[in-house]
């Protein structure tokens, strides 16, 4: 794997004159690289999203992100869209549907080492969770990185204007790397799952998206298969 240093790769890997369809060629991926802190190492950086499993926080809970850009036409003809299937993901009562939607409630039975999410919303898996699935008003890619010093999102807007000026980029949670105890695969699941675990003994259920991401996971200091027990 090819470690990247925050910043400095910026003039490294290309000019500063880009061409447009250099621009038009970028991938969420290069888009997000800028992002790594100066001084930071990045070891690992892949498209990520919450695991279809694992439960999701009403919409009130979630980040908002990316508030400088401007709704798309495409974005508004989709609000209605979104709305109706946001009140029916849940149930087909369309009231309690909502209330779901807006207000998920926490589980009442404690979670068990075989689930896809343990602690509150508060608790630092909890965060991770909430920020994977930010409030944006057009369509956004989320990049998780890995550094030598932190774990963090990236926002990558995919709006693009009438005049061809793509949409903003930028960073949201991001948590130190000491805080991050272990990443486990639970590809027995589905492929391209992984279970992130916290100091605060919270994990959280997570998804990398197409090829590469078992060299993400192989990325983090502490790896556990699905048949290795969950530091205590």
């Amino acid at each position: 794997m090819r470690y990247i240093r925050g910043n400095d790769h910026v003039q490294r890997e290309r000019p500063f004159s880009v061409s447009r369809a250099g621009r038009d060629q970028e991938t969420p991926a290069d888009r997000a690289r800028p992002m790594v802190p100066a001084g930071d190492v990045l070891v690992g950086q892949h498209a990520v999203s919450l695991a279809a499993r694992a439960p999701r926080p009403g919409y009130f809970r979630r980040p908002r992100a990316l508030r400088s850009e401007r709704r798309t036409l495409g974005s508004w003809l989709m609000l209605p869209v979104n709305g109706i299937a946001r009140l029916c993901a849940v149930n087909w009562n369309p009231f309690e549907g909502f209330f779901e939607a807006a207000m998920w409630r926490e589980p009442k039975k404690p979670n068990r080492p075989g689930e896809p999410f343990h602690g509150g919303w508060d608790s630092m898996a909890g965060h991770l969770a909430r920020a994977l699935l930010p409030r944006t008003r057009n369509s956004t890619a989320v990049m998780l990185q890995l550094t030598d010093r932190r774990l963090q999102l990236v926002y990558v807007s995919r709006a693009r204007s009438f005049t061809g000026v793509r949409g903003p980029v930028e960073v949201g949670w991001v948590t130190e790397l000491r805080n991050v105890s272990y990443v486990r695969d639970r590809s027995d699941v589905a492929g391209g799952d992984h279970e992130i675990g916290f100091a605060d003994g919270s994990w959280c259920s997570v998804h990398f998206w197409g090829h590469g991401w078992s060299r993400m996971a192989s990325a983090f200091p502490v790896r556990l298969s699905h048949l290795d027990p969950i530091p205590g």
